[in-house]
C-alpha cells in the first residue's frame, strides 16, 4: 500500500540545527581536553558552518517566497492564486484537528460564509519528516491550520495539489465543520479537484492574484 510521502532527510527542518549544536559540543570538548590546534579548526568549521547555514536559510527564503515558512506552513494570502474546486465527492475528515480546536473556532467565529479550506501541500514539521497535505479554514480575513489531509487521501491527492502548486495555485475546496468545542470535527471534499484539472484553472479568489 503506498504511504505519505516523507521529507528527504537533508530537507528536514531541524537538522542543520542539530549539526550545529553537535559542532559546538565537539569544538568544546576538545578545549577541555586540552587539543588547542584541534580545538582552532573545530572553531573554524563552526564558524563555516554558520555562514553556510545562513546563505542556506537566505536561499531557501527567496526560492519558497514570502507567503511560506520554512516548514511549508501558510504564512499569508497576498499575491497566491486560489483556485476555487467545486462541492463534489464524499467528505474526507481533516486528521489531527484536535490539536487545531481553538483555530477551528476562531475560523467559524470570523467568518461570515460556508466554510472552506485551503489545501497546501509539502507541509512538514521539526518532530517528524512527514510531508503532509496541510488544511487551513478560511475566514472573511484571516486562515487557520486546523490540520492535515489523511494518509490515504494524501496519497490519492498529492500529485494534483503538486501539478497546482508548481503552476502557482493553490486549491481552495468546500469544508464542513461539525461538533462544539473541545471537539469539532473537520470534513473536506477533494473530488472536485478533478475538475479543477481537467480545466486547467479555475475561478480566482477575489482579491487575491498571482
Amino acid at each position: 500500500m503506498p504511504r505519505p510521502r516523507r521529507k528527504p532527510f537533508l530537507r528536514w527542518a531541524p537538522l542543520p540545527w542539530l549539526v550545529l549544536v553537535l559542532l559546538m559540543l565537539v569544538t568544546g570538548s576538545l578545549h577541555d581536553i586540552g587539543a588547542d590546534a584541534l580545538y582552532v579548526v573545530g572553531i573554524v568549521v563552526t564558524v563555516l558552518f554558520v555562514v553556510a547555514l545562513i546563505i542556506g536559510i537566505t536561499v531557501a527564503a527567496r526560492r519558497r517566497g514570502p507567503n511560506f515558512t520554512a516548514e511549508g506552513h501558510l504564512a499569508r494570502l497576498e499575491g497566491l492564486e486560489l483556485i476555487e474546486a467545486p462541492a463534489a465527492g464524499h467528505p474526507i475528515t481533516v486528521a489531527d484537528v484536535r490539536r487545531h480546536q481553538i483555530s477551528i473556532g476562531a475560523a467559524l467565529a470570523r467568518s461570515t460564509r460556508e466554510p472552506r479550506a485551503i489545501l497546501v501541500p509539502d507541509v512538514g514539521n521539526w518532530w517528524n519528516r512527514r510531508s503532509d497535505i496541510g488544511v487551513y479554514l478560511l475566514s472573511d480575513h484571516d486562515f487557520h491550520h486546523v490540520g492535515r489531509i489523511g494518509d490515504q487521501a494524501q496519497v490519492a491527492w498529492q500529485r494534483e495539489l503538486d501539478e497546482l502548486r508548481a503552476q502557482g495555485r493553490f486549491a481552495v475546496v468546500p469544508a464542513v465543520v461539525t461538533g462544539v468545542a473541545p471537539k469539532f470535527a473537520v470534513d473536506v471534499r477533494l473530488e472536485g479537484l478533478r475538475a479543477v484539472e481537467a480545466a486547467g484553472a479555475g475561478a480566482t479568489e477575489p482579491g487575491v492574484t498571482a
